[in-house]
């Protein structure tokens, strides 16, 4: 699939289109077809990264392009011309025999306006379970005012269920009850708001409060200026965003090395925009 790579750079133009941008943006163009917004996660711990790519049509269908375990497809949400849908996931390589065979083969229906996270989980070694697959979720996203708003995905198959705190430091005492509790695997949580600052997740397995299985921070994100748009993080208020709970990567595979399970925190929804389009 690699050597179609230099035909999908030379339609920039059709991708700068179909990019959502900041989200709640819109795409523009006198030819643009009604569109979807979809973003891509590889979060399979025991093979190589992967490309999604939509094979129905080139225009419209921006491919995320080799997508390391625990990563993102480059430029977050894209425009996807909205409909029904066939797409597959391969494991990127340099040898066209590996390249050649796909992880996934699937449709997808989506609606004209919706924003969707794809999450490929699982395991792609042959006996390994749970299978590797697509997840697909039509995300909602709340209001949110004077306020930074989260929410929770455990897509770690291997960690069973886990309860999730959100403290200020990773030091303070834990509240009586987690603030995302007893989340199984490919389980959702709803949004959570809170004022903006410092925020720690601490992940426990569910029922108990030691020892940690990890404690990740967030980064505080940069206030807009006059001159400068603001970037998400827990001190910027508007700021909107997943924290999804990786496993460790399987010992021995090609998959990026990750030797302790964690969380990474994707930003949903920038804060408001403070200087001028």
């Amino acid at each position: 699939m690699r050597v179609h790579r230099s035909i999908i750079a030379v339609l920039s133009a059709s991708v700068l289109a179909a990019c959502a941008g900041d989200i709640g943006g819109t795409a523009t163009g006198g030819d643009t077809p009604p569109l979807a917004y979809v973003r891509y996660f590889n979060a399979v711990g025991d093979t190589l990264g992967t490309d999604f790519r939509a094979i129905d049509q080139i225009t419209f269908s921006t491919p995320f392009l080799a997508v390391p375990y625990r990563g993102q497809g480059l430029g977050g949400y894209m425009g996807y011309e909205a409909g029904t849908r066939r797409i597959r996931v391969f494991p990127d390589s340099r040898d066209l025999v590996t390249t050649s065979s796909w992880l996934v083969d699937t449709t997808l229906t989506l609606e004209a306006g919706r924003y969707y996270t794809i999450i490929h989980t699982g395991y792609a070694r042959p006996g390994s379970a749970p299978k590797q697959g697509l997840w697909v979720l039509a995300d909602t996203f709340p209001t949110v005012s004077g306020t930074i708003a989260y929410r929770v995905i455990n897509v770690g198959p291997d960690l069973g269920n886990v309860d999730v705190y959100a403290t200020a430091t990773a030091t303070e005492a834990l509240p009586a009850t987690p603030t995302f509790a007893n989340r199984g695997l490919k389980s959702v949580s709803t949004y959570v708001q809170r004022a903006p600052g410092t925020l720690v997740f601490r992940v426990f397995a569910a029922g108990t409060t030691t020892p940690a299985l990890f404690t990740t921070a967030v980064q505080a994100g940069t206030a807009g200026t006059t001159s400068a748009d603001p970037i998400g993080g827990a001190s910027v208020a508007g700021t909107i965003f997943t924290a999804m709970v990786y496993s460790k990567s399987v010992a021995g595979s090609v998959a990026q090395s990750f030797t302790t399970p964690g969380v990474v925190y994707w930003i949903d929804r920038q804060p408001p925009r403070t200087t001028s389009p």
